[in-house]
């Protein structure tokens, strides 16, 4: 027997449908709004291009590296008690790295420190001494040779307390050797010590790179020598930060490769934190002297493919040019397009999705 469905449920299944059509309407509706809004005049940002004395830069690798490297080392021979860095620990100029066992120093310091106490009583017992047979000299009721004896037996107990002073002075020395430093700002490269080794003296316990001193060296061709100026500031990215830094070129290394003839390139680089020998970094070098190039906000550059565009405007209208760029500098690109001219004014915002020859509106210059 078929069970009659109710009429609510009828109806319900018929607002579905109905629902359904609305939405597909609506979808339509927002669907065809971009098209007939892009048929108005576009609202965009605008600004002039500029002419800049520059020089031409180009990108290229290198790798970072610390230019001071210390390995510390122990003036004594001793077994280590207490070891506080490990790979990769960034230290500070006297900060504790290695201290060694001075439990037989300790003692030889307090047996030195007792000798001297004793010696001090005898000392000072032979300076009375010497105090009476002065007296008893000046009565003629004492010998010349007696005086004598006694006044160097005196003399030779002083001697004899200093020459314990040095020694204490230098077991303490040793005591003092026995903790070792570091001796500058920089980050522990490589550990050749652990807790309960023995070792002896002038063996390397770590390498340490100077986080002062750190360094990108740059391959370049020989003919670019000429513009890479000591002091120059140029930009430096480094990757594994995915950080922008401003480095300063302080020379070459004094030695070309055998087969390209290429130089090193000395750039130093601000304290990065986590820095890493090898790392990579690019680092814009000049390859021109200074020339006339036009300045181009970064905003107004557009990929299409592999080539970059931009818009102006002519006629109301937005007009795409092809240009080569130079290199990046901040909130600005670089370059010789002929194409460009100094006044010239470009799309900074609202460049997205133009087309070309589609209708805009300037709303005014981006401040």
């Amino acid at each position: 027997m078929q069970i009659p469905v109710p009429e609510i449920f009828s109806f319900f299944k018929l607002g579905k449908t109905a629902m359904k059509h609305i939405l597909v309407l609506l979808s339509l509706i927002f669907l065809a709004e971009p098209a007939l809004a892009g048929q108005g005049p576009v609202k965009v940002l605008v600004e002039r291009l500029t002419k800049q004395v520059s020089t031409e830069l180009a990108p290229m690798q290198g790798v970072l590296y610390f230019d001071k490297v210390g390995k510390p080392s122990t003036e004594v021979d001793g077994l280590v008690s207490h070891v506080y860095f490990s790979n990769g620990d960034t230290v500070k100029s006297g900060d504790v790295l290695v201290r060694l066992n001075t439990d037989f120093i300790d003692q030889d310091i307090r047996l030195k420190q007792t000798e001297i106490q004793r010696l001090n009583i005898r000392i000072e017992h032979a300076r009375k001494d010497l105090e009476r047979y002065v007296k008893l000299f000046d009565q003629e009721a004492a010998s010349e040779t007696a005086f004598e004896n006694l006044s160097y037996a005196h003399k030779e107990l002083i001697k004899e307390r200093e020459a314990l002073s040095v020694t204490l002075d230098k077991i303490r020395l040793k005591r003092d050797k026995s903790t070792i430093r570091a001796p500058f700002d920089g980050i522990i490269l490589e550990k050749n010590v652990d807790k309960g080794n023995w070792i002896n003296s002038g063996i390397s316990l770590c390498k340490i790179g100077s986080t002062g001193d750190l360094f990108v060296n740059v391959p370049v061709n020989e003919t670019l020598l000429k513009f890479a100026r000591p002091g120059t500031p140029v930009r430096v990215i480094l990757h594994a930060f995915d950080r922008e830094v401003t480095g300063k070129m302080e020379g070459v290394l004094p030695l070309a490769d055998e087969k390209t003839k290429n130089v090193s390139l000395k750039v130093r680089v601000p304290d990065q934190e986590m820095a890493v020998e090898n790392m990579s970094a690019t680092v814009y070098i000049p390859t021109s002297m200074k020339k006339k190039l036009t300045q181009i906000p970064r905003d107004a550059i557009l990929s299409r493919g592999e080539k970059s565009i931009l818009y102006t405007v002519v006629d109301h209208k937005a007009k795409s040019l092809a240009l080569e760029v130079l290199f990046y500098k901040g909130a600005y690109a670089y370059s010789n397009s002929a194409c460009l001219a100094a006044g010239m004014t470009v799309i900074v915002d609202g460049n997205q999705r133009l087309m070309e020859n589609q209708p805009v509106h300037i709303l005014g210059d981006r401040l």
